[in-house]
């Protein structure tokens, strides 16, 4: 499983930067055909957030839309396991708060990468690799063993 984080939505309906909305939804298509992408409650929390306050969408109505869709990849709330792995990533790796937090959700449910512009490609946590979507191709990534 691979899990996505906030920033690969997002650039998937972002106008300003038609390069990295194109990659975005390249790694979202491929993801959802091998049926292997997975968020959480938190990545869409913040996910509809953003795009209400940018106003990105025309409406409320179309981003509440586009997160229920997103969804289908997931809506796991956090646990506390969760913010116990996170609290050691944390201190261990000083990577965000928030990214720990998605880092861990990411390692309770199984996942083998993690999509995310916002941390050090290639870095291993745990197990869980680091994966930038813009410096691979998911054919790059998924062919390998």
């Amino acid at each position: 499983m691979i899990f996505v984080d906030t920033n690969v939505l997002l650039y998937s309906h972002d106008r300003k930067d038609p390069e990295k909305a194109d990659r975005s939804r390249s790694w979202l298509r491929e993801l959802a055909k091998r049926r292997i992408g997975i968020i959480n409650l938190q990545v869409l929390n913040e996910f509809t957030d953003v795009l209400l306050r940018r106003k990105w969408l025309e409406n409320p109505e179309r981003v509440f839309s586009v997160s229920r869709d997103f969804a289908e990849l997931g809506d796991s709330p956090l646990t506390k396991r969760e913010v116990l792995v996170a609290r050691h990533l944390h201190l261990r790796y000083g990577y965000s708060w928030w990214d720990c937090l998605l880092l861990a959700s990411a390692l309770e449910l199984g996942c083998t990468y993690f999509l995310s512009e916002d941390l050090q490609d290639g870095h291993v946590v745990e197990g869980l690799t680091i994966v930038d979507p813009f410096a691979h191709s998911p054919q790059r990534i998924l062919a390998s063993p």
